[in-house]
């Protein structure tokens, strides 16, 4: 597997075990609606002055998180409902981060042990059409008529192979928006070894949901679908020199695999 030569050592960040102020629980992810919504659960008493939340598009890793915006919870049957619109988001995966300002003057972050965001997916959707071959082999993007970080041939490809395992087709996907970011970035360093680095994350999460002799056998095919050009072929290779002697840690056990991944696993 790429990169795996490497001594692996230490990369993944763990957050503090300690018990977050609240939850922020995903309702509707995938989102297939202008607005996402997310219950918010709080573990002690606290009067609320003020809501704000920040989102990132976890497949651009090199874009910026918007600003944090203010907000006003609803109230649901669970609890607080807070609501996001994502009309103008493209499909792909999501991080909502959240912070809460009680009363007394507190901030309050939302975090777990092993993210400091909550987790949601686009898929307004899945559908794409086939690009013409010869524009969409003339450069090493591709087309990506959806802007989801998947080339549309490779997203057709998913979306067909894998359409009655959802969780696979969740990190299948995960994987190559993974994939075309190391292949995007490699005429600057040190954006390509943050891109290497994320993408073993992005393996180790197809990983725990479909076992390591299929992961490596999708890996294969994935690759071989991706890298089917000329030019694609070597910003691979001059993707592996520019990681060549980082250091990355395997997860320690399945909690942390788990973590690796865009997405719920428990809500698919």
């Amino acid at each position: 597997m790429k990169k795996l030569a490497i001594v692996c050592l230490l990369l993944f960040s763990v957050f503090s075990s300690a018990e977050s102020a609240f939850e922020v629980l995903s309702l509707n992810s995938p989102v297939k609606e202008s607005t996402a919504n997310f219950l918010i659960k709080f573990n002690q008493n606290l009067e609320i002055e003020e809501v704000a939340y920040q989102i990132k598009n976890a497949g651009k890793i090199f874009e910026k998180p918007t600003n944090f915006q203010k907000v006003i919870l609803s109230n649901g049957p669970e609890g607080k409902i807070l609501k996001v619109n994502v009309s103008k988001l493209n499909s792909g995966f999501y991080q909502l981060f959240v912070k809460i300002k009680d009363k007394k003057g507190s901030e309050h972050m939302y975090k777990t042990k092993y993210k400091d965001h909550a987790m949601f997916v686009i898929e307004s959707s899945l559908e794409v059409p086939m690009p013409d071959p010869k524009k969409n082999n003339a450069t090493i993007a591709g087309i990506d008529s959806d802007n989801d970080g998947i080339r549309d041939d490779i997203q057709r490809w998913i979306n067909e192979e894998f359409k009655d395992l959802p969780k696979v087709k969740m990190a299948v996907r995960q994987l190559a928006v993974g994939r075309q970011n190391d292949l995007l970035s490699v005429e600057d360093r040190q954006k390509s070894i943050l891109a290497g680095r994320k993408m073993l994350g992005d393996l180790a999460c197809l990983t725990v949901i479909a076992g390591l002799d299929e992961r490596s056998r999708i890996d294969r095919e994935l690759k071989d679908k991706l890298l089917n050009t000329k030019d694609r072929i070597y910003a691979e290779i001059k993707a592996n020199a520019n990681f060549s002697g980082q250091l990355w840690m395997l997860p320690n056990d399945i909690n942390e695999e788990r973590a690796m991944c865009n997405f719920d696993l428990n809500k698919l």
